[in-house]
């Protein structure tokens, strides 16, 4: 009597071309096989890392361009200063320098100095007069 649990001749497997298995890698079925249910979690995970990985290599190129776009309005804007020759009161000069801090900016100087010039205001005699200080 012939058993159908044992049988004597040898189970040959198939051999897989390249052709099958590029169609089942393309098509997607390996997937579906048994064998792949384990790796399920491990695929997911890899697809988790790489979208991180997407996320947050465009944070830093934005960063970047913003970090870009600030230097050169402060290399601009310190310019068009020097250039102008402008004097910068003490006060105006604490405000911009909070709001380039604000910025990101942070000025390195141990100490700021406050040059004061005294100017001598004109005393007048009357209200259409000229100045008293002017000598005759």
């Amino acid at each position: 009597m012939k058993s159908t649990t044992h049988s004597e001749e040898p189970v040959r497997k198939e051999k897989r071309g390249l052709f099958k298995v590029l169609k089942d890698v393309f098509g997607g079925e390996f997937l579906l096989s048994r064998q792949m249910l384990r790796w399920y979690p491990y695929i997911a995970l890899v697809f988790v890392l790489m979208a991180v990985m997407i996320i947050s290599e465009q944070r830093i190129q934005d960063k970047k361009r913003k970090i870009t776009r600030l230097e050169n309005q402060y290399k601009a804007e310190l310019s068009r200063l020097k250039a102008n020759n402008q004097f910068i009161p003490y006060e105006e000069n604490q405000i911009l320098i909070q709001k380039m801090q604000e910025r990101g900016y942070v000025l390195n100087e141990e100490q700021n100095y406050t040059i004061r010039v005294k100017r001598e205001t004109p005393k007048r005699r009357g209200i259409f007069k000229k100045n008293k200080n002017v000598k005759r």
